[in-house]
């Protein structure tokens, strides 16, 4: 063999021993290189699955509080109304009777003494004008002054229709504190009488113990910043007001809307940052809260973020090690020069099994979520557990003093029993606002004449004595879900038959008109109708435009016929005349509408 020959052939030789080097190289920086970018995405998705569930836990949390504020507004709303209707009832009382500077102190007091059949929280109702005081007191006492008291003096300068003062010394109990609220009337004469009553701190928070949260508190506060009252109770030694003015919270919930919302900051009674919801009774000057401290809110997701790193930093050892293992592979392969594409098989093959537990995981994040859900469920079982206990309780009293009880025990009990039934029905419709706004739609064919017609017979059968006649104009179709349609329906026929009680001739359609933006269903009553300046947050939850002595209802109905209608992306609308009726319009643009062929 030639020189030349001998050349070329090393030259080849040579060659092949370069590829054969370079090529484990390439295979050993390409794993490391893989293993770097699928841990990074996993600690990747990691941080960012930990950060999606302390914002979930934390609205959860916010959603609860909201609930619960929202519960106690309507209570504390309750409480209010019922404590200064008294008081006006009874200064119009003593207006028929002669005016508040001619009527006798006996029978001013008397007057006052009937309307005090509220409950316990009413120490005393009074009534005064800047040279008369009347007050009749829980314990049968009477107290009358020439001028107002001194924690009442500040009313007469002041112009706004509601007047809530300091809180001082209870009436009945010296140890105890109350607070007074008064509105502002005009006797027959034209002069300003103010009505009022003193609540008293210690009975109101008996009342709020049942809806306290474990680990949280809620408080009542006037718009000065005065405290006038909290559950649990503040751990700080007082004699007189407390003001929390100068507190953190405080100066958060100035800039909320005047609906309300969320504060979060240190509290003024407690360590630590805490997390408010607010809600404000404007015609009051009040706010309630319902709050807790945000490290008890996310301790529950310390633990899972716990768990998750161990087993993070588990796979993530595993991964390395099974990194390492097969470099060392790699090299074994480079010395042997053996089978290197069934080595990467096995890499593949494990880094799938991984990817498997990976998954697993984030199946077991979305079981924690669920369970997260689920707990809004069982904390409005919770707060019906104790509403059911009152009934019983109040059922039992009624029947062992039957035949002993006398007119005001029996107003008591009635009023027990009926604010227990309210207060059942405003859990049931939170959570029927709850559910409409989250379920996963259908889409059917629905026959809305046929579903009208099933509802009218419905109520028929349930208020036989209401005679109406229901027109409901035939061969109306939709496209939707026919469980969200009959809550619809349901709720605004409800509605028409509630209003038209009292009418003569009552009188109830459906029917639907041809609009520019498509198809607009009406349902049109000739009843009670109402003020349509008042009708600006009447889709609103607990916003009504009558007292339930007129007519019943909690005011969440139509707040759910409001949210299915914009589930469908159409929109409502309500034209009323007081005493002429009222016609409520609204489209289904998401629902294929069409007529019955």
């Amino acid at each position: 063999m030639t020189d030349g020959n001998w050349l070329r052939v090393a030259g080849r030789t040579q060659q092949r021993g370069f590829i054969d080097g370079a090529l484990p190289m390439l295979v050993k920086r390409a794993v490391v290189a893989q293993a770097v970018l699928i841990l990074a995405a996993l600690w990747s998705y990691a941080t960012w699955r930990v950060y999606s569930d302390k914002a979930e836990t934390l609205e959860s949390a916010r959603h609860e509080l909201r609930a619960i504020a929202a519960g106690m507004y309507v209570h504390l709303q309750a409480v209010l109304n019922d404590s200064l209707g008294a008081a006006r009832t009874a200064a119009q009382a003593i207006d028929a009777n002669g005016g508040v500077m001619e009527v006798p102190t006996a029978t001013a007091a008397d007057l006052l003494a009937r309307e005090l059949s509220s409950g316990e929280y009413v120490r005393a109702l009074f009534i005064m004008t800047p040279n008369r005081f009347v007050a009749a007191i829980r314990n049968r006492n009477v107290q009358m002054l020439d001028t107002p008291p001194e924690w009442l003096q500040a009313a007469l300068e002041d112009t706004r229709p509601v007047f809530i003062g300091h809180t001082i010394e209870d009436p009945i109990e010296a140890s105890q504190r109350a607070f007074p609220i008064a509105v502002r009337t005009v006797d027959s004469s034209g002069a300003t009488v103010w009505a009022g009553a003193l609540l008293g701190v210690d009975a109101l928070d008996q009342l709020y113990e049942t809806m306290a949260i474990r680990g949280g508190a809620l408080s009542v506060t006037a718009t000065n910043g005065d405290l006038l009252l909290r559950v649990p109770a503040p751990i700080v030694a007082h004699k007189g007001q407390i003001n929390v003015r100068n507190s953190e919270v405080y100066k958060g919930s100035v800039h909320l809307s005047a609906e309300g919302g969320f504060v979060e900051s240190p509290s003024p009674f407690a360590s630590g940052t805490w997390v408010y919801a607010i809600r404000r009774l404007g015609g009051y000057r009040l706010a309630v809260s319902a709050s807790r401290e945000k490290e008890a809110i996310l301790q529950q997701w310390h633990d899972r973020t716990r768990g998750l790193t161990i087993v993070l930093v588990g796979i993530s050892v595993l991964f390395i090690g099974l990194t390492l293992l097969l470099r060392h592979f790699i090299n074994r392969l480079e010395n042997a020069n053996t089978n290197l594409g069934q080595l990467n098989a096995e890499l593949e093959s494990r880094v799938a099994a991984r990817t498997t537990e990976l998954q697993e995981a984030n199946q077991q994040l979305a079981l924690t979520n669920e369970e997260l859900e689920a707990f809004t469920a069982s904390a409005s079982h919770d707060l019906r557990s104790p509403l059911g206990t009152i009934a019983g309780q109040a059922g039992l009293l009624r029947d062992d003093l039957s035949g002993t009880m006398n007119d005001t025990i029996t107003q008591r009990i009635d009023r027990i029993q009926s604010n227990v039934t309210r207060s059942s029905e405003i859990i049931d419709g939170l959570l029927s606002l709850a559910r409409v706004s989250r379920q996963e739609l259908l889409n059917e064919r629905v026959d809305v004449s046929l579903l009208a017609r099933t509802i009218a017979d419905d109520l028929r059968q349930q208020y036989p004595r209401h005679k109406i006649d229901c027109v409901i104009e035939p061969h109306l179709m939709v496209n939707a879900d026919p469980r969200l349609m009959k809550i619809l329906f349901s709720n605004l026929l409800g509605n028409a038959w509630k209003y038209t009680s009292r009418a003569l001739n009552a009188r109830v359609e459906v029917s639907r008109t041809q609009a520019t933006g498509g198809i607009v269903f009406s349902v049109r009553d000739n009843g009670a109708g109402f003020d349509m300046s008042r009708s600006q947050r009447l889709f609103e939850p607990f916003q009504r435009l009558h007292s339930a002595a007129e007519f019943p209802g909690v005011g969440i109905g139509l707040a759910i016929v409001a949210r299915i209608v914009r589930r469908y992306a159409g929109q409502i609308t309500v034209d009323s005349e007081l005493g002429r009726g009222t016609i409520f319009r609204f489209t289904l643009p998401a629902g294929a509408v069409s007529s019955k062929e």
